[in-house]
């Protein structure tokens, strides 16, 4: 994440490395939990054998979000770019409406509305959760830049 969002012409936030670290060694010990009680006759071995195969898949996904140039949130001065696993998404801020917080179950996250260009029709999306800045300092940013850039 670059420091200052006000004074930079490009700003960037990546996944959060510690969260998703903690997040696999919890799923890897949960995984070799399963197996030794599945080897002591606690539990089914296949059924033990498919969680732990869910889980560590599931780590791998959440760790390769780290590969460079894998996931990130870009704004620029003509708008944002979600990219999540080598898939981007580019949104231009004239096309935006301004940020707002949503609770959710696991957590707040960043949403807005936008103009689809194939449907023309406004059409609500979220943020990712998970980058290296909270969701109030995201949005704070998010509308910031919205409101620097946007020809509305």
């Amino acid at each position: 994440m670059k420091s200052d969002p006000n004074n930079e012409d490009e700003f960037v936030v990546f996944p959060s490395l510690p969260r998703n670290i903690l997040f696999s060694v919890v799923c890897v010990g949960f995984s070799a939990y399963l197996i030794q009680l599945a080897h002591t006759d606690r539990m089914e071995i296949p059924a033990a054998y498919l969680v732990t195969l869910i889980l560590t898949t599931g780590s791998i996904i959440l760790l390769s979000a780290h590969f460079p140039g894998a996931s990130h949130l870009k704004l620029t001065k003509d708008g944002f770019e979600i990219r999540e696993l080598y898939k981007s998404r580019f949104f231009p801020w004239d096309e935006v409406a301004p940020f707002v917080a949503r609770r959710r179950f696991m957590g707040t996250t960043v949403e807005f509305m936008y103009l689809h260009p194939e449907i023309g029709q406004a059409v609500e999306e979220s943020l990712p959760t998970g980058y290296a800045i909270s969701a109030a300092d995201l949005l704070q940013t998010m509308n910031a830049w919205r409101d620097k850039y946007a020809d509305n």
